[in-house]
């Protein structure tokens, strides 16, 4: 009778348990995904999806939560190969739910397992696969948590810096002979946790932020936009194999402080970060004047710390990322500005129209134009090369069935 009363208690106990989630989350592991590179080339990629009708991405989704939140994570594994779990990088969890399988569990293939945890400290953390991990990071399954103060605020934590915008910067690297199914589809003992699987040499070719690299970046408008005596707080990790050093434009007045989601007892300011594997740092700027420069991004190797790719992230200080133009028709954004060799514009069509851009020198000259087209209702982005301007102040102009919207200064540098 004692051990029925004990085996009802233990199940109400988990019941009120489960009744106490504020938050589930479904990520479901995939080994079929696809991702399209700089240079158009597309390679195979494993990694997380929030849904069976969504592909797996790189990085996965970012989950965002708030201190003191009860968390149920859910790893549905429809891979169809090695098993997976969820790794929680830098999160005061229990072992059980610490993800790293032969201390806890892992999930096989069409099975169902569940990580229960609180939000701890608010600040910035990892998770990824631990299973056989150098190769199922690299293979895309990582992503980036986010924990905010438990009233959910703009401040860096509890009694700390307010902001009034933040930027995340997720670092990784990809070397395509990885993502070949020779490495990604290896060999594994069902039976076993550890898995041993023999690797290439680790050369990437291609440097990602927010899992995009060189006009993937502007593209994918990955940028800090704000205006003077505003406060930013950027979000820096790292899940690459190579350390990357940080470099801020001085105008911004950097201020590191926090790193690897905890406080740090000073602040120290300094425009230079070194961002090693699975570090991460809080950093508050501060820009007192307008200006346009870009956050500089060095991929070291581990091995010699010679810098092996550069990625920039653009900085545009007065120039906010608000649309230049905006009616009930039609929404336009121009990016960069100022801009090198390749402009971008952004256009939001609510209503089908006939749209035609004029770039113009300060004397009205027509210098460039795009060819009138018809669009339907829809997002587009154009990507007009400008290698033909030389450096100097321009005017560009849009017409929507041959009515002009918008004439807008932009800058070639």
């Amino acid at each position: 009778m004692r051990k029925i009363v004990i085996f009802f208690l233990l199940i109400l106990l988990e019941l009120h348990s489960v009744a106490q989630i504020d938050q589930s989350i479904l990520l479901i592991a995939r080994n079929s995904g696809t991702k399209q590179l700089a240079d158009s080339s597309n390679i195979r990629i494993f990694g997380f999806a929030n849904s069976l009708s969504s592909q797996p991405n790189v990085p996965g989704p970012t989950l965002t939560m708030n201190e003191g939140d009860s968390i149920k994570i859910h790893l549905w594994n429809v891979s169809q190969g090695a098993p997976h779990t969820i790794h929680l990088h830098g999160l005061d969890v229990d072992q059980q739910n610490d993800g790293v399988p032969h201390l806890s569990f892992d999930v096989a293939h069409q099975d169902h397992g569940f990580y229960y945890f609180k939000a701890p400290h608010a600040g910035t953390y990892l998770y990824h696969c631990h299973v056989a991990s150098t190769v199922h990071v690299q293979a895309g399954m990582y992503g980036l948590i986010i924990v905010k103060p438990p009233d959910g605020s703009n401040t860096t934590w509890s009694g700390g810096y307010s902001f009034d915008t933040e930027l995340s910067l997720f670092m990784s690297e990809i070397d395509t002979t990885w993502h070949t199914d020779s490495v990604l589809l290896h060999p594994h003992d069902t039976s076993m946790t550890v898995h041993i699987v023999s690797i290439p040499d680790y050369n990437p070719q291609f440097f990602l932020v927010n899992g995009y690299s060189d006009q993937q970046i502007i593209e994918n408008q990955i940028e800090l936009n704000t205006d003077q005596n505003k406060i930013s707080y950027l979000r820096l990790a790292n899940i690459g194999y190579y350390g990357n050093r940080v470099i801020i434009p001085s105008q911004l007045n950097a201020r590191i402080v926090s790193s690897d989601g905890r406080p740090l007892p000073q602040l120290e300011y300094s425009d230079t970060i070194y961002v090693y594997p699975g570090e991460r740092y809080g950093v508050i700027v501060d820009p007192q004047s307008d200006f346009s420069d870009s956050i500089r991004i060095e991929y070291l190797n581990m091995n010699n710390l010679l810098v092996k790719g550069v990625e920039k992230v653009a900085v545009n200080v007065g120039v906010v990322g608000l649309p230049d133009f905006e009616n009930k028709h039609i929404t336009i954004q121009v990016f960069p500005n100022p801009f090198k060799d390749r402009l971008y514009i952004k256009m939001i069509i609510n209503k089908s129209s006939k749209v035609q851009i004029n770039i113009k020198d300060v004397n009205g000259k027509l210098v460039q134009q795009v060819a009138e087209k018809k669009y339907t209702p829809g997002e587009y982005k154009l990507s007009i090369e400008n290698n033909a301007l030389i450096k100097g102040t321009y005017f560009i102009t849009v017409f929507t069935n041959k009515k002009e919207l918008i004439i807008k200064k932009i800058i070639k540098q």
